[in-house]
């Protein structure tokens, strides 16, 4: 790979790996898990809440992942790229749970902001 930048490398390359991060989630959420473009969704607000329930289940799937995983990351490949995202673990993860036990699949959605949940009075 040649990569030509007008900044300090190490800030490419952070930037890139950032941006790769991004398209391992675009390609997760469309062609290689959750096949959004199948959907042939075009109202907006049907299209927006579609998108907030994909955001919900990618948390959900990140957090699942993270407490599958603890502080290791996804096996990786000899290329060096993820045997599995950190979507696909946390998804596969989550399935095999509400097959086997509902309630410890819960137990990871749980954990994701339990600060959010906190009781609050009428507004």
């Amino acid at each position: 790979m040649i990569v030509v930048t007008n900044v300090a490398p190490r800030t490419a390359l952070e930037t890139y790996r950032k941006r790769w991060a991004i398209e391992c989630l675009f390609g997760d959420a469309k062609t290689r898990g959750l096949n959004l473009e199948d959907t042939r969704l075009t109202d907006p607000r049907k299209l927006a809440l579609l998108m907030s329930l994909v955001a919900l289940a990618l948390a959900w799937a990140g957090r699942a992942a993270a407490d599958l995983l603890g502080k290791r990351a996804p096996p990786r490949k000899s290329h060096g790229h993820y045997a599995r995202s950190w979507f696909r673990t946390g998804f596969d993860h989550i399935r095999s749970r509400l097959r086997s036990n509902p309630l410890d699949a819960i137990a990871s959605w749980q954990r994701i902001n339990p600060e959010a949940r906190k009781p609050c009075g009428v507004v």
